[in-house]
């Protein structure tokens, strides 16, 4: 029996890891600018993430930690197969099949919607447990 073994470049921790670290750098960005979080009746978590996702930052930061090598992309669908399928499924965004017999829409395919849609699940995570935490200790205290 042969034995194959397969390098992965970047693991899904130091995708995530860098997800969350340019969104810091977003709100300090936001916060150094001057802007303050609309607050209507919601959290600080709430209020920035509402922030993030209108002008598309979020999904842009996302989507670049998104490996583009196909290699890259398989081998890290190869090792995590189920968390990234499960993060996928849960999403709602689309079926498998839809995103194997549309190519053209999903470029990455299976395996980089995958990805996106376990870091996107990652970051807002992050954003629901850790953000308001980390924001008092980089700010002190809330807006």
């Amino acid at each position: 029996m042969k034995t194959y073994t397969i390098e992965i470049e970047t693991d899904l921790n130091e995708l995530e890891g860098a997800a969350i670290d340019e969104i810091k750098r977003s709100i300090a960005w936001l916060v150094s600018e001057g802007y303050q979080f609309n607050r209507r009746n919601e959290t600080l978590s709430d209020a920035i993430n509402d922030r993030l996702e209108y002008d598309g930052t979020k999904h842009e930061i996302i989507d670049g930690c998104v490996p583009v090598y196909t290699y890259h992309l398989e081998a890290l669908f190869f090792a995590h197969k189920r968390v990234l399928m499960d993060a996928f499924l849960d999403s709602g965004i689309s079926t498998v099949e839809e995103v194997l017999a549309n190519p053209d829409s999903f470029v990455l395919g299976l395996e980089g919607v995958a990805i996106f849609c376990y870091i996107e699940n990652s970051v807002n995570q992050w954003i629901q447990d850790d953000l308001e935490t980390w924001f008092s200790s980089k700010f002190g205290g809330s807006e």
